[in-house]
């Protein structure tokens, strides 16, 4: 049976991650005799991947909020899960009966956070809204009349207001404003239309370094001395060196980390530590999608038929927010950059031998798991394995970003 896992992070006022929105696939065609409920298929298909991949692995210290329907709720699924690790959403559509409110009323009993999903001016049954501690109100195609009084009469009753589907960084300052306390959206991933960010020198130089470290033959002086002229890359390099590859020694040049990691790892690792070092508090999410992004590629291609372009698909990742990071056409920045016209040509969204995966990669990440199989049967890849790669990416991306900021000066 299939277990598609994507998740898709919540903000809170401040741009950081408050919580992550897992998301699953439904799959009605299964290996069970047809004995049981399209719900309890569902239910088991999220024992699985709770069980089988670990919810920490997703969400680390964070909440993951995760749906429900009618069914589940009456199955007492959510009574498996840990209160520590969980909001319960309720899906929009359900009616309820009494049975029903008797069980969310149960689940808030046991330390449960409750959250309602989709919600809008006319939902009909204020008894669900009165026992939700967070309600999730839907922006798109709402007038902003409406979800001002949404806010208004929500907030005076003590509830947490999360602005779902925000597109962009004016609805965002203007939820904010009104007293919204969670976002969830595309928002922070767009470029700012108000404003432009100058490539400054060192954003500049960070972009030559990538370049070069993926060059067909890496001049290892030559990225010594970039990494060299930027103390805070350098500081950052010799601390993660040290801590976690180099054994009863201390290395104190660029060159010997160089030397001792060899190119492929420095890479890699230059690589995340220089779009780490772009980021900003707002867009520091944009840096771990990054680092998901890279990998998963990577580990699609190693399974598949790009396996011999594993590293460039790595990079494609790795790029894919860079024009987010510096607010700046993807096209303007890639015109200098000394790479294939396929990595180019990908990234901007052209048909090319990467744009396949790098598609498959978008859409998972998304959660449109409908559109996943055409996509890896043109590449050879089995899709039974994405979940896992994409879990195995989530860890290591976490993994490091942590490293990557405990080792900032």
């Amino acid at each position: 049976m299939d277990i598609f896992i994507a998740r898709q992070p919540i903000f809170d006022r401040h741009h950081k991650v408050f919580a992550y929105e897992l998301l699953y696939r439904k799959n009605n065609s299964n290996a069970f005799d047809g004995s049981v409920s399209s719900d309890v298929a569902t239910s088991i298909l999220l024992m699985n991947s709770y069980l089988s991949f670990g919810i920490k692995h997703l969400v680390g210290t964070k909440k993951a909020f995760i749906n429900f329907d009618k069914q589940l709720i009456l199955n007492d699924i959510p009574l498996l899960l840990n209160t520590e690790h969980v909001v319960i959403e309720l899906l929009e559509d359900i009616i309820p009966d009494q049975k029903f409110l008797s069980k969310i009323q149960t689940l808030k009993n046991n330390n449960y956070t409750l959250a309602l999903d989709d919600y809008i001016e006319s939902y009909p049954y204020p008894e669900v809204t009165e026992l939700c501690d967070i309600i999730k109100v839907e922006f798109m195609g709402a007038s902003r009349e409406a979800i001002k009084r949404i806010c208004s009469q929500l907030k005076s009753k003590g509830k947490r207001l999360l602005a779902e589907k925000v597109e962009n960084r004016d609805e965002f300052e203007w939820a904010k404003s009104i007293g919204f306390d969670y976002f969830q959206g595309y928002f922070f991933s767009k470029p700012s239309m108000v404003k432009s960010k100058g490539i400054q020198d060192s954003s500049a130089q960070y972009i030559r370094l990538m370049a070069e470290m993926h060059a067909d033959e890496p001049d290892y002086k030559k990225i010594a001395k970039i990494i060299e002229s930027d103390i805070a890359l350098t500081y950052k390099l010799l601390k993660l060196v040290n801590s976690k590859f180099v054994q009863n020694q201390k290395i104190n040049t660029i060159q010997h980390a160089l030397s001792i990691l060899g190119i492929k790892t420095s890479r890699e690792w230059l690589s995340l530590a220089m779009i780490q070092s772009l980021s900003s508090v707002e867009t520091n999410q944009l840096v771990i999608t990054s680092m998901v992004r890279a990998h998963l590629l990577e580990l699609i291609a190693k399974n598949s038929a790009l396996k011999k372009q594993a590293q460039e698909m790595s990079l494609i990742g790795l790029l894919s927010v860079l024009d987010v990071l510096l607010e700046k056409n993807m096209d303007d920045l890639l015109i200098d950059l000394p790479m294939s016209d396929d990595i180019k040509n990908t990234l901007l969204g052209y048909d090319t031998p990467y744009s396949c995966a790098y598609k498959l990669c978008l859409t998972y990440e998304r959660g449109q798991f409908d559109r996943l199989e055409s996509c890896s049967t043109l590449m050879g890849y089995d899709l039974t394995q994405l979940t896992t790669h994409y879990v195995q990416a989530v860890e290591w991306a976490d993994e490091l970003h942590t490293l990557l900021q405990s080792s900032s000066p």
